[in-house]
């Protein structure tokens, strides 16, 4: 196995970089906004905001599997409040002018772009490769597409939770304020913590071999060495190979990685992926496939030749 020579993907990072430093200079209009609702709405999300705001802003310029999950969190609620605060803004004075919704409606643009590239594929990249050591090289896999309804009804429930929560704070409804307080502090021990799975589903190369890391999928770590590999191809169904894509008939409309090796060689699958398959919770496998968000990169990384030194 080659040492993999890193490409670049930094223009979608750097985009993302200078749209969510420009939300804090773009004149925004939610202080005049929330100075007409009374003191509490404009302390609660005033300080709801910048911590959002500055949290973003941690997560993208320290680049990590963590940081990767917090913006993917965070981007959608930043693009929504700022959507919220625009109508709100509408129907509290009846007499708006257009230079008044301007420059929040070019916030609401910034915001969307900055999360459209949060969530590309080569940004998600960059973030996994940061925690890699030495010639290891890490790629992200697809989110499984049993897995994206379970996503969105898991994160709709947290940020209406917290939203339910502000709100109530923000009109001096304590009572109900401290009620939602019990359930957001319980949903935030046991969410992130799922949702930040995705971010650390990886096919790696190494030197030594080749690895899938799926805590989803897999009851531990899969690994076979370089000599073990016979072959890496692309392929449009997977064929016989062990499908480790997550997708429960077959695999999308995308090319999965297949790797075929020289033996057999035993793999612990998770009780939720031998449910899937309706296997045993150990298998011996002579192929396998994965779906890597930048499929072709990965085969690149499989198959470079060696290094000449």
């Amino acid at each position: 196995m080659a040492r993999f020579i890193r490409p670049s993907f930094s223009t979608p990072l750097w985009v993302t970089r200078v749209a969510w430093v420009a939300l804090a200079l773009i004149p925004s209009g939610i202080a005049p906004t929330l100075a007409s609702n009374g003191r509490s709405a404009q302390l609660v999300f005033t300080l709801a905001a910048w911590v959002l705001w500055g949290l973003g802003t941690l997560a993208i310029f320290w680049l990590s599997p963590y940081s990767l999950s917090a913006l993917r969190m965070v981007a959608p609620l930043v693009v929504v409040g700022l959507v919220g605060f625009v109508f709100a803004s509408l129907s509290t004075y009846n007499d708006v002018a257009l230079s008044d919704v301007a420059w929040p409606l070019v916030g609401v643009a910034v915001a969307v772009l900055a999360m459209v590239c949060i969530f590309l594929p080569a940004f998600g990249s960059l973030h996994v490769q940061a925690s890699a050591y030495g010639d290891e090289k890490r790629l992200l896999l697809r989110v499984p597409a049993a897995q994206i309804a379970p996503i969105a009804v898991s994160y709709l429930v947290m940020a209406s939770v917290v939203v339910t929560t502000l709100f109530a704070a923000a009109g001096e409804v304590w009572w109900l304020a401290a009620v939602c307080l019990v359930p957001t502090v319980l949903i935030f021990r046991v969410v992130p913590k799922r949702l930040h799975r995705f971010s650390r589903r990886w096919l790696v190369v190494v030197p030594a071999g080749v690895v899938v890391h799926d805590e989803l999928l897999l009851a531990e770590t899969f690994m076979v060495r370089t000599s073990g590999v016979t072959q890496v191809e692309l392929s449009a169904t997977g064929g016989e190979a062990l499908n480790l894509t997550g997708d429960i008939v077959g695999v999308r409309r995308q090319l999965v990685l297949v790797v075929q090796l020289r033996e057999a060689e035993k793999l612990a699958v998770s009780p939720y992926l031998a449910k899937m398959l309706g296997t045993l919770d150990a298998l011996h496998v002579q192929s396998y496939a994965v779906a890597p968000t930048l499929a072709g990169h990965a085969l690149a990384a499989l198959t470079r030749p060696p290094a000449t030194t």
